[in-house]
């Protein structure tokens, strides 16, 4: 049985031929602040970056081929909320919402400490991939290592848009490794997500307010240039397997794949 960690450090100890063009410099560390709970143990206060106003969220009245599957996503990061509601919506409709959500008697499976496999698993298995190749390893990958999510009233987890679907195909195509599969999300900031699965959940959301905002330019271009960077990151990367015969070291999908992995936690 085999051990993985994504924590930095654990990963420089255990392998130190590590090769990446972009792990270290130029990460770009956007951090947001993640408001405190309200009143209440159990109760937290999460945001819906939206182009219109939802008081009730609908259980089972999203799509299926979303990150965590059909459900409503939320976030604790209220910068994140308003940068998702001005990326995702119109120059007239960019709203947030907020809500009190009760955790009281709620299951809830946080994807943070299971590992970034499950976390690929998971997010493979809801929204699939484009390329064949991919496809055939992503199936495998998710009867190995998606966790149980049949029981889970509520998912946190990283946020995976389209665009950036291209890091996890690329991972499975054995083109980069675990760890840097991280590591791009983290250059994104994309954020992490409170997805409310079961019906149970959406009885214990009230929303309390919205409110308008608009895409600042600091946004937009902080958005662009992260995009720019992961593509840029992977293009290199395909230039050195292509011309040079580089092999990503470390934890790749086809070693996930040929091994039995358990995830030990940041603690290494």
């Amino acid at each position: 049985v085999y051990s993985y960690a994504v924590n930095s450090n654990s990963w420089k100890r255990n392998y130190k031929d590590e090769r990446c063009f972009d792990c270290e410099e130029n990460i770009n560390k956007l951090v947001y602040k993640k408001e405190t709970k309200t009143e209440g143990d159990n109760m937290t206060r999460v945001y819906h970056g939206s182009d219109h106003v939802i008081q009730y969220p609908q259980y089972l009245g999203g799509k299926n081929d979303n990150d965590y599957g059909n459900g409503f996503y939320t976030t604790e990061y209220e910068d994140r909320a308003r940068s998702w509601a001005g990326l995702n919506g119109t120059p007239e409709n960019s709203i947030v919402n907020v809500y009190d959500l009760n955790l009281d008697e709620l299951q809830i499976l946080d994807l943070n400490e299971r590992g970034v496999l499950a976390w690929i698993a998971e997010v493979v298995a809801n929204r699939g991939t484009s390329d064949e190749n991919a496809t055939i390893v992503g199936k495998r990958l998710v009867e190995l290592y998606k966790p149980d999510t049949t029981k889970a009233d509520i998912i946190k987890g990283y946020r995976a848009d389209d665009s950036y679907t291209q890091v996890i195909e690329a991972f499975l195509l054995n083109q980069i490794n675990l760890y840097e599969v991280e590591r791009l999300f983290y250059k994104g900031s994309l954020g992490n997500q409170i997805f409310l699965k079961s019906e149970k959940a959406f009885e214990k959301i009230k929303w309390l307010e919205a409110y308008s905002v608009a895409l600042t330019q600091e946004d937009k271009d902080a958005d662009l240039y992260a995009r720019r960077e992961v593509s840029k990151f992977l293009s290199e990367r395909m230039k050195a397997i292509l011309l040079d015969g580089f092999q990503p070291p470390g934890i790749t999908a086809r070693y996930a794949i040929q091994h039995n992995l358990v995830y030990q936690g940041n603690g290494g």
